[in-house]
């Protein structure tokens, strides 16, 4: 099979997945739930009884024999539409670009559910990039100086990083981070980063006055960039650090394990011993022979740990009080924002289902040998 009749082929599977996922997230959410809190995004203060049952029956979920709001909340016989039938109904607003209304607090009352999400996903897109690049950068690092000095000094060094890694949770890890920045890492009576929110302009390196930038794409990395505001830029990064470091604490110590177990076996090949004995380089034999042979398991957790980035982690966003998808999630699951968990639950999927797709994509490339 060739490469792209293999593309084709799971972008036509992707589909199936994401509908069965609907299906199971749709029925968690309205068939378990009150049949109010499907329409609750579309209420507001002031509004009659009558203009409740209304909105219940426009959104299909209300039947239109039904007499009154208060038998419609109470699940009255006849009441509620059936859930397959309320399924086709959002299924159809969905592919038409209608995710409903959510019902997250916020200044303006009521608003579209895509637009609460389309909000803050931006600065989970660049909290996860930044996050993924550190994660790489420095997981990679540990593991080739792991794998190429196994049982020396800095093996055991990598393996004792990776054990605490492993041991310390991260609402923990980033609570420690914030308390250690604020009472012992400061300058001028300012902390050396910020410690909460998306722009930092209240630390010791952070630029007091960044300006504004325009909305291209809304994610503010690449904003400020394109605004050619190098200050909002600096801010936005700096403000990202503490919870890049959070996040990468644990992918960290799990990716340079993946990576030093692949390339201690990959070292110990006979081809890697034909390569030495030819009088390569040893930085020729370990960066295009045993880490490209060695690579591919760290691939795939790679993309695993960046799909699980962009899904948003909630945690970590609520301690630094980050702007992200995570934090709004749990605000909805509070909220019982029906319309806003299915519309994260499937951008988590397609998130997921997408990176594995990629991730097979690569192997192919980073593999010859590899055919679908």
């Amino acid at each position: 099979m060739r490469l792209y009749e293999f593309i084709l082929r799971r972008l036509f599977l992707m589909i199936f997945v994401l509908f069965a996922i609907s299906v199971i997230t749709f029925i968690l959410t309205r068939g378990i739930l009150p049949p109010a809190s499907a329409v609750s995004g579309y209420l507001h203060l002031g509004l009659s009884d009558t203009g409740k049952l209304d909105i219940a029956q426009g959104v299909g979920v209300a039947t239109r024999s039904c007499p009154s709001w208060s038998a419609f909340i109470d699940n009255h016989a006849g009441c509620v539409v059936p859930l397959y039938q309320q399924y086709f109904y959002w299924l159809g607003d969905v592919l038409r670009g209608d995710w409903g209304w959510s019902n997250l607090p916020n200044d303006f009352g009521v608003y579209p559910t895509l637009a609460a999400f389309s909000d803050r996903f931006p600065y989970t897109v660049q909290l996860a990039v930044f996050s993924a690049i550190l994660t790489l950068v420095i997981g990679f690092s540990l593991g080739i100086i792991s794998a190429t000095r196994a049982n020396k000094l800095p093996d055991h060094l990598s393996r004792l990083t990776a054990i605490i890694g492993y041991s310390i949770p991260a609402f923990w890890f980033g609570l420690l981070l914030q308390l250690l920045v604020v009472y012992y890492l400061t300058f001028n009576g300012f902390s050396l980063f910020p410690v909460s929110g998306a722009l930092g302009t209240q630390c010791a390196i952070c630029i007091a006055n960044p300006g504004t930038i325009h909305a291209y794409t809304t994610i503010p990395v690449l904003d400020s960039l394109l605004s050619g505001n190098l200050a909002y830029l600096w801010d936005t990064i700096v403000a990202m650090v503490l919870p890049a470091i959070t996040l990468s604490i644990t992918t960290v110590a799990f990716l340079s394990r993946i990576l030093r177990s692949s390339m201690v076996e990959a070292l110990s090949q006979d081809y890697i011993t034909l390569a030495r004995s030819k009088g390569l380089r040893e930085r020729v034999v370990v960066y295009r022979h045993a880490l490209r042979n060695a690579i591919l398991p760290a691939i795939t957790v790679s993309g695993l740990i960046f799909s699980s980035f962009l899904g948003g982690v909630i945690v970590v966003e609520l301690i630094f009080n980050y702007p992200g998808i995570g934090s709004v999630a749990r605000d909805a699951t509070v909220a019982l924002d029906v319309n806003f968990l299915e519309l994260y639950v499937l951008v988590s999927a397609f998130i997921i289902v997408s990176a594995n797709l990629i991730v097979d994509i690569l192997y192919a490339f980073l593999d010859p040998r590899i055919r679908y």
